[in-house]
């Protein structure tokens, strides 16, 4: 059995006094350890969908289960990293990574060992007195993965954690989150418009399309982990996923590379 199944899932909202449709009909399955990128345009429901997944915003009609459990609210076994970081101003980042081991109830020494050791994973020892304000984009967001991996979770959702960095930070975290993701053996759904991006990080390329939000397509990435962005067999992968969204159908497309 898959351990994320999603069935004939829809996303409603009323906007306006007018109900408006962010998916439709959504079918996935997704097993335990995958990368799976949400890839699409902006309003495609990539968001909406991780949400929904995640409990934030559950669906209107159709089901998503984890572990065969019917998702209805946030679960403390999976961590969301958003865009903006999410940081405590006022603490420091020791302190920042071991906000989410307070609620395990950890004695004060298991919380500064579990977090000093994230924190070195992330490449930021020497930080762990800083503050957010003292600190880059591309090294908050080091402290936001370092947060959420010391929780020990389950699953960890991206919502575009890297849209907002420039494009060598950006290239750097890609790298380091599919180092330490692997190495930590999670599930990953991050959601990115980025197609090279999706590319470089997944095993399966989920590609959605807008109006309402559907899934277009889901395209494994036969690639192996370390992957070169130049090569023929990259730019192969890249381009046919390209192709996908300028094709007019608008239905499932069985899509193999």
């Amino acid at each position: 059995m898959a351990y994320i199944e999603i069935k004939n899932a829809g996303k409603t909202f009323v906007q306006g006094g007018k109900e408006f449709t962010a998916l439709e009909e959504v079918n996935l399955t997704i097993n335990k350890g995958e990368f799976i990128c949400l890839l699409g345009p902006s309003g495609c429901g990539k968001s909406t969908l991780l949400n929904a997944m995640a409990g934030f915003a559950p669906v209107n009609y159709g089901s998503i289960q984890i572990a065969g459990e019917e998702v209805s609210d946030p679960s403390v076994k999976h961590v969301t990293i958003f865009q903006n970081y999410g940081l405590l101003p006022w603490r420091t980042v020791q302190k920042n990574v071991e906000f989410g081991l307070e609620a395990k109830r950890l004695s004060k020494a298991e919380r500064k060992e579990t977090a000093e050791k994230y924190i070195e994973l992330v490449g930021l020892s020497e930080f762990s007195r800083s503050y957010p304000r003292q600190l880059s984009g591309g090294m908050q967001q080091r402290v936001a993965i370092a947060r959420a991996l010391a929780v020990d979770p389950e699953i960890v959702f991206m919502d575009e954690p890297f849209g907002a960095l420039d494009a060598i930070t950006r290239m750097k975290l890609q790298d380091d989150i599919l180092e330490l993701c692997r190495r930590e053996e999670k599930t990953i759904i991050f959601v990115t418009h980025d197609i090279e991006e999706a590319v470089y990080l997944a095993d399966r390329v989920v590609v959605m399309t807008p109006n309402p939000g559907k899934v277009k397509s889901v395209v494994e990435v036969p690639l192996h982990h370390y992957r070169d962005r130049t090569s023929g067999d990259f730019l192969y992968v890249r381009d046919k996923i390209f192709e996908l969204f300028n094709l007019k159908a608008d239905t499932y497309i069985e899509y193999n590379i």
